[in-house]
């Protein structure tokens, strides 16, 4: 402010070494600049945008899993020793908080199932291996259809910056996978090819990692990362990463659990530890909080 009528009374030829020298130009001056700031010091501060991050979910199968009436148990070939991995493609804005709610793109990457029990799927007795379309190799026809859906995540209590607090929301999705049924190996030959929507409702999320989390950092934008190590949080943004709680039951229509899953409980990458000291697994998700001990 100073400098600003410094400026002006130079350029007026209104000073004289240090003094100023008043007039009545000077002074409307000096009373409107002081007017502006009153107001811009009487405003209130802009409000707070509330995001979730675009970033993956890495989930393993768990007991209970279960395609075309038979049991499958994961295969870890992923990060973390996942067996399934869900990208989040968008960052959902979800305004100046709770409650409110928005929308992100999903798209299935991996997924590695095997029989528990050799089993007839249309190649003889043996163990199947069930992957994603989109994975197969171009002597096959490859890639297939991608396997995509979208998430619709509701914030229900504003970032509590706590890993065993209130969970921030709820989650609904609907994904339609489109998957290989092989003999023998993840490569093997082909018994069956098919399609499965599912969907879930009322799974819920944190935005913060329990100490059992897989942790895959990277920076915003990077949609393998689920831990975004340059959020700017209660400052001008309020970033959020995504933490499905608990196991998730993939249902079919008619209400048939598919596969049942959990996120990843792997040790974390040497760089992870450095930096920090689905929605769904397959289908759709339905969270039951896991309490832990004090």
């Amino acid at each position: 402010m100073l400098l600003l009528i410094r400026r002006f009374t130079k350029q007026q030829g209104l000073t004289n070494g240090g003094a100023v020298y008043s007039s009545p130009r000077m002074g409307r001056l000096i009373g409107v600049l002081l007017f502006t700031v009153g107001i811009a010091a009487s405003q209130p501060a802009l409000a707070t945008a509330f995001d979730v991050l675009a970033g993956s979910d890495y989930l393993v199968a768990q007991p209970g899993t279960s395609f075309l009436g038979v049991p499958f148990n994961g295969v870890a070939v992923g990060p973390g020793g996942s067996d399934t991995v869900i990208e989040r493609l968008s960052q959902v804005n979800l305004g100046t908080g709770a409650p409110s709610s928005g929308t992100t793109v999903l798209l299935m990457t991996q997924l590695e199932l095997m029989t528990g029990t050799p089993v007839n799927l249309g190649l003889g007795v043996g163990t199947y291996f069930m992957t994603l379309q989109s994975n197969r190799t171009a002597a096959e026809g490859g890639p297939g259809p991608s396997s995509t859906g979208s998430m619709t995540i509701n914030l229900n209590n504003n970032d509590d910056h706590a890993p065993f607090g209130i969970p921030e929301g709820t989650f609904s999705s609907s994904l339609d996978v489109f998957f290989d049924v092989r003999l023998g190996s993840s490569t093997g030959p082909i018994a069956l090819s098919q399609d499965l929507v599912a969907t879930n409702s009322t799974a819920f999320w944190d935005a913060n990692p329990t100490p059992q989390d897989f942790l895959a950092p990277g920076l915003k934008g990077d949609v393998t990362a689920n831990l975004h190590t340059n959020k700017v949080q209660d400052v001008d943004t309020n970033d959020m990463d995504f933490f499905p709680e608990g196991i998730f039951d993939l249902t079919l229509p008619g209400g048939t659990i598919a596969l049942s899953a959990a996120p990843t409980s792997g040790v974390p990458e040497p760089g992870t530890i450095a930096l920090v000291g689905l929605g769904l697994a397959g289908l759709a998700v339905i969270r039951r909080r896991k309490i832990e001990p004090c």
